[in-house]
């Protein structure tokens, strides 16, 4: 009897230690083999997100058969089913003439991969970084480094696009030409000139909304040919 509870104990243990395991290894540059630090490694399984070092190493718990995401500005996302615990050396590759302030890009992102890349964003641009066991870690070089910079312009220039999108929602084409008779250049002029601010929008009802239209109608109309060119059309594809 005693032998049998045991190895039941054993087997419970065993159990434990199979299911609270942790996986190690490296993140290089494909084409430098250079260590990227700051990238997101991400279980799938758990939710669980780590963040490599200045060194491109990293930590993170696993079980077999977890499903690993390794992303980071500028590189295309890997994954990597968990088969064995061995250590693991991850290469990522660059995206060919990725810039991290092109408008373009972000424009063409949907809401979903927005709020994506904002996250990852202040994740990469922030001081403190959460470290394997639930304490935290002040980074200088997350302050003062060139990836943290970049990271936190990029961090601005997507709120900037959410905040955009979420104004235009309300503020749309098609609410305008409801209310007004302008089209072509003339309605994207009116846009440019008069698109309210992100607190305005958050607050005012429909019929708010619709007065204010009106009002900038109103005020459009009286601007002279010559004042109406001069308002900038935003490029094309912005």
């Amino acid at each position: 009897m005693k032998k049998i509870c045991l190895i039941f104990l054993l087997a419970i243990v065993s159990l434990g230690t199979l299911q609270a395991q942790s996986l190690k290894g490296t993140i290089y540059e494909l084409n430098s083999t250079e260590p990227i630090a700051q990238v997101d490694i991400t279980n799938l399984s758990t939710k669980v997100i780590v963040q490599s070092t200045q060194m491109g190493e990293f930590t993170i718990p696993v079980k077999l058969d977890d499903l690993l995401t390794f992303a980071y500005p500028g590189f295309r996302t890997d994954t990597l089913v968990v088969t064995n615990l061995e250590f693991k050396r991850v290469y990522l590759t660059p995206i060919a003439d990725f810039n991290l302030l092109e408008d373009v890009e972000i424009s063409s992102l949907s809401d979903a991969q927005l709020d994506e890349q904002i996250a990852m964003a202040d994740r990469q641009g922030g001081a403190v970084n959460t470290v394997f066991g639930g304490g935290v870690a002040i980074s200088p070089s997350r302050i003062f480094g060139k990836k943290g910079k970049e990271a936190r312009k990029r961090y601005q220039h997507l709120m900037a696009e959410k905040t955009d999108r979420a104004i235009m929602r309300k503020f749309s084409p098609e609410l305008i030409t409801s209310i007004t008779p302008l089209e072509g250049e003339d309605l994207t002029r009116f846009i440019t000139k008069y698109k309210p601010s992100y607190g305005f929008i958050m607050k005012a009802d429909d019929e708010q909304l619709r007065l204010y239209i009106m009002d900038s109608f109103k005020a459009f109309n009286q601007l002279s040919d010559e004042e109406k060119r001069k308002i900038t059309l935003p490029a094309a594809g912005s």
